[in-house]
């Protein structure tokens, strides 16, 4: 059985917030043209080294891995609606901050997760006369594994 990546491990935490709507997809580095869909995206992250007394570089003991949290909403002229979207990306960010003050994080192979945030704000990142993709971007610092 192929080994659970860490995207599979936050895709699930993802899961137990109770502002996604169960019905509605959960993908990984996917989201389809139609509303309402979610989907989680690996991006780039810096990897901190340091020099060890051997001269040798190793991992800092600190480490962050980033993602893009997304969706696919219905979008238009309504403003009404484009608020409320615009509440849901908060909610979810204030979810997303309760799990920290609980310390409730996905698991990751490299380490032991210290911090999970939403970096920025929502934003719209395309648009459509009907739909638009809205995106938050997720931070996960960790402990590194000796």
């Amino acid at each position: 059985m192929p080994q659970v990546n860490n995207i599979e491990h936050l895709r699930e935490w993802f899961r137990a917030c109770p502002h996604l709507n169960d019905r509605n997809r959960l993908r990984v580095d996917y989201i389809s043209e139609k509303p309402t869909e979610y989907s989680i995206f690996a991006t780039p992250s810096t990897k901190n080294y340091r020099e060890n007394v051997l001269g040798e570089l190793v991992l800092t003991e600190r480490q962050t891995q980033n993602y893009v949290f997304m969706s696919r909403n219905h979008y238009g002229s309504d403003t009404v609606q484009n608020i409320e979207t615009e509440g849901w990306y908060q909610d979810i960010i204030e979810w997303i901050l309760e799990q920290n003050r609980l310390r409730n994080f996905p698991e990751i192979n490299e380490g032991e997760v210290v911090s999970v945030t939403a970096t920025l704000t929502v934003q719209v990142v395309e648009a459509s006369p009907d739909n638009a993709l809205y995106q938050i971007p997720i931070s996960i610092t960790y402990k590194v594994y000796d």
